[in-house]
This record gives C-alpha cells, sequence and structure tokens, in this order.
C-alpha cells in the first residue's frame, strides 16, 4: 500500500493558498465519511512522482498525518493550465 506524507493545515483562503505553492507545497482536503474535514498540505515533487510511477486514480492509500493513517481514494484533481503543478487536491475517506 502506497503512504503519502501530508501535514495538517491550520488556515485557508486564497492568501494562505499561495503562500503554500511559493513554498513548493498545496493546499489538499480529505472528506467524507460523516467525519469533519481535514485540510492538509503536500508537497509538490513528491505528488507529481508518485502520481508518474503509480496509478492513484484507481488505487486506495494512505495519507500519513505524523503518527496518524488515514485510508483514503484521489476524489479530485486540479492542475494549473499550462504549469506543470498542482492547484488542489481532494480526497475521500474510505
Amino acid at each position: 500500500m502506497i503512504n503519502i506524507y501530508a501535514r495538517k493545515r491550520y488556515f485557508h483562503g486564497t492568501q494562505n493558498s499561495r503562500k503554500l505553492r511559493l513554498k513548493n507545497y498545496f493546499p489538499s482536503i480529505i472528506y467524507g465519511k460523516n467525519k469533519q474535514s481535514l485540510l492538509i498540505q503536500l508537497k509538490q515533487d513528491e505528488i507529481l512522482n508518485l502520481l508518474n510511477k503509480n496509478n492513484l486514480k484507481n488505487n486506495n492509500f494512505f495519507i500519513v498525518i505524523k503518527d496518524k493513517k488515514i485510508n483514503v481514494k484521489l476524489k479530485e484533481i486540479q492542475r494549473h493550465p499550462f504549469k506543470h503543478k498542482f492547484i488542489h487536491i481532494d480526497f475521500l475517506r474510505i
């Protein structure tokens, strides 16, 4: 099973998302299963490499935040129109 390491995000909004992207991170969210949504940030390069190597769109995998593992499935990816970067990714809890 694939593990993706993430950090919790405490701020949301356009300005904070821009600051994240300048540091080579991007905002993301985990929702579903009647639990509160969890705001996270992911590293651009790591996710790009994982998507190139593995078929994440059809598989379940774990997002690891500190010591907590969350089983998720990829729901939606938003990419920049001409740069090879992510804008946002949505994950669905399983």
